[in-house]
């Protein structure tokens, strides 16, 4: 049976090569290439003077009525069935050679000059050009020429050997030579167009597999593609199902969690809680690697703030930290220019960076540090979060990015996680453009980097869609109104470096009023027209007026109460004017502001209320801490552990908006690193605990709950 293949096999290479060949053949058969050299010869035999036109001119006639059916076998060949047999079209041209040569032959015999033998070599040469002629038409297939050959050139060697002069016998051995010559290397080309050949049709079988397994790969891609829109879109669906069931779970339980539970109960219901907030996360996440539903939105065209989006996520992680003793800290360098990114993006991306490094750092510190630097000419803000915890393995630093990567099991065990944040956060990242890595040593923590391409315009700090009112800030004022207004305004101004004096009689206020120096008097309607009528009043007045009273005619402004914060910044910046403002918070003998205003505005909405609460009751515990460390430093004149405690101190606070604070940790922590004078930093140590005191009094002012 193998045998049988075998020769089955040589048998269709065979066929294949004679198809090739007769198609070569047919295809170089210009037929009408005779007419140069039988016009010259039929030109020569006239000048014979023995020559009769008539028939000089029948091989031209004859030949002519060659090359049309020539033509005509060509046009028959072009259009046969594809299954013909090669072997009968090679016999076809081999006849029509024949009868080609023996037409040549025949004008041999009636061009020859027997008297001549300039005449005879003349005609030679012509016979010899036309042979050479018909060689390259039928080189493709020997037997084809030698049908030409044969009849056209024996008859012109014959009738010279007949004559037999020297010249005219070595001309006739010299036809035979020339002929026999043409023959030999027709073998030659025969096996080159044989191998030219065959290489066709292995590239045009190539070119068919080739096509077959492109239209295969494309049916396979089709149907990939096919199966991953079916797959995102019940990814799509169920996420919905799941989420709806998931959310009432999780705000039933908020609603548990605020009713009058014992301690226990309650603290089932945070780890419900944590649970399901936790569930909705890996939900979130597996839905951002299905590729399709949730995509980020496009990056706004003026991009994003990069430093508040960092100081955003250091404010949300800040409790994580305290809980864990860990220092967290941003650093963000001045002029950084603004990330081409949408900010939720950014911000969901350092969640989950940050997270990580908290979570697996056990003690030390967690920092988040911005700079900007060109990658490939381009402008590119870099985040760089560096951690102390305990490193990670090598063979994972590769997979660490795949979803579901686990390495070592030891590490595994400690990350007890889903294994796709990271995955998440490298997808939407390189949705921007932007590329993440990591670098790190066992033991030695790990240093995570965010590359996000940078726009061209300078940063300034980004403003939510429904922000808050900015507090006054600076301002003295003169205040005549019941105990419970007193309250609320004391609450909502005086953390914000707000000077308020409270006048108990109507005679005092207008005593108060008369002498100035008040930016602005805030007063109950009743006494508003007397407080008017004051000898030299000049100040403005903001009238505080209940629902059912009516509007004082003298007041430079009326605000509804009871009110919120809100409305009553409005209200003060509405009479006093913003510029004024600026002027009035510029002022040397102000007080500073304890608190930032917009930043605390800004996480109260972020966060929600009680959320906010737990972090400024964290960040107390660990404020009253530092400070019990630092007194022991400044009696110890330990000045390096105070400016570390004091640095630390910056870092809780700075997440916070606590400025002045923050301002006065940061110069004892610079005096302390550039060893200046004991005076100089004792003096910087009782300023951050003085600012302390009033970043507790105020918190508290502010926020009553604190202290429940």
């Amino acid at each position: 049976m193998a045998e049988a293949s075998v020769e089955h096999g040589a048998q269709t290479r065979d066929i294949t090569l004679l198809r090739g060949r007769v198609a070569i053949l047919y295809t170089l058969g210009q037929h009408y290439v005779f007419f140069p050299f039988a016009a010259l010869c039929m030109a020569a035999a006239l000048l014979q003077t023995t020559t009769n036109f008539m028939y000089a001119a029948v091989p031209i006639v004859l030949q002519i009525a060659a090359t049309v059916g020539g033509n005509r076998l060509k046009c028959a060949y072009e259009k046969r069935d594809a299954s013909d047999d090669p072997a009968v079209w090679a016999r076809r041209y081999v006849i029509f050679s024949a009868i080609a040569g023996a037409i040549w032959g025949l004008g041999a015999i009636l061009w020859f000059d027997r008297g001549s033998f300039s005449s005879q070599a003349y005609l030679v040469l012509a016979f010899l050009g036309m042979s050479a002629t018909e060689f390259v038409a039928r080189v493709a297939y020997r037997p084809a020429y030698l049908a030409h050959a044969i009849p056209s050139l024996a008859p012109l060697g014959v009738m010279l050997a007949l004559e037999g002069g020297l010249y005219q016998t070595l001309s006739a051995l010299l036809l035979i030579f020339f002929g026999g010559v043409l023959y030999s290397h027709g073998e030659v080309i025969g096996k080159l167009l044989d191998q030219s050949i065959l290489f066709r049709h292995e590239k045009i079988d190539l070119v068919a597999r080739l096509s077959e397994e492109k239209r295969s790969a494309e049916g396979t891609r089709d149907a990939a593609q096919a199966s991953e829109r079916a797959k995102s879109a019940f990814i799509s669906n169920i996420s919905h199902e799941l989420r709806t069931p998931l959310n009432a779970i999780v705000g039933m339980a908020q609603l548990l969690e605020k009713g009058e539970l014992e301690k226990a109960q309650r603290d089932h219901i945070k780890v419900l809680i944590e649970a399901g907030r936790g569930l909705k996360t890996l939900l979130d996440d597996i839905i951002a690697l299905a590729g399709h539903a949730d995509e980020p939105a496009a990056a706004p065209e003026e991009g994003c703030d990069a430093g508040q989006a960092a100081r955003t996520v250091t404010r949300l992680h800040q409790p994580n930290a305290w809980e864990k003793r860990l220092r967290l800290s941003v650093n963000v360098p001045a002029g950084l220019p603004r990330a081409a990114a949408d900010p939720r993006l950014l911000r969901r991306v350092l969640l989950k960076v940050v997270g990580n490094a908290i979570k697996f750092t056990e003690r030390g510190n967690v920092e988040i540090a911005l700079d900007a630097v060109e990658v490939d000419g381009k402008p590119v803000v870099r985040f760089v979060v560096t951690d102390t915890g305990p490193g990670i393995p090598g063979d994972m630093l590769e997979t660490i990015f795949q979803p579901f990567a686990k390495g070592d099991d030891s590490y595994s065990t400690r990350r007890s996680g889903a294994g796709v944040g990271l995955s998440v956060a490298k997808r939407l990242i390189e949705s921007i453009g932007g590329s993440i890595g990591v670098e790190s040593e066992p033991g030695m923590g790990a240093r995570f980097w965010i590359m996000v391409p940078a726009t061209q315009i300078a940063a300034v700090d980004e403003t939510p869609e429904a922000e808050r009112i900015a507090p006054p800030n600076g301002l003295t004022l003169l205040a005549f109104v019941p105990q419970d207004m007193r309250e609320k305004l004391e609450q909502w101004l005086t953390p914000f470096g707000n000077r308020i004096t409270f006048a108990e009689k109507i005679v005092q206020a207008s005593t108060m009023s008369a002498r100035g120096g008040y930016d602005m008097i805030i007063a109950a309607a009743p006494s508003v027209d007397v407080l008017a009528a004051s000898p030299g009043r000049g100040t403005p007045i903001l009238a505080l007026t209940p629902h059912d009273e009516r509007h004082p005619d003298a007041a430079d402004g009326v605000l509804r109460w009871p009110t919120s914060a809100d409305a009553l910044y409005a209200a003060i910046i509405g009479i006093i004017g913003e510029e004024r403002m600026r002027t009035e918070s510029g002022k040397e003998e102000s007080t500073e502001a304890v608190i930032d205003a917009k930043a605390m505005a800004d996480l109260e909405k972020a966060l929600g209320f009680k959320t906010l609460i737990d972090i400024l009751q964290s960040y107390v515990h660990t404020a009253e801490e530092l400070a019990l460390a630092m007194d022991g430093a400044v009696e110890r004149e330990d000045w390096g552990q105070a400016g570390r405690l004091a640095q630390d101190f910056a870092g809780a606070a700075g997440g916070l908006g606590l400025t002045a604070i923050t301002a006065a940790a940061r110069s004892l922590a610079q005096g302390a690193r550039d060893g200046a004078k004991d005076t100089v930093l004792s003096a910087a140590a009782a300023e951050v605990m003085a600012e302390h005191r009033r970043v507790r009094e105020a918190l508290r002012r502010l926020y009553p709950d604190l202290s429940a």
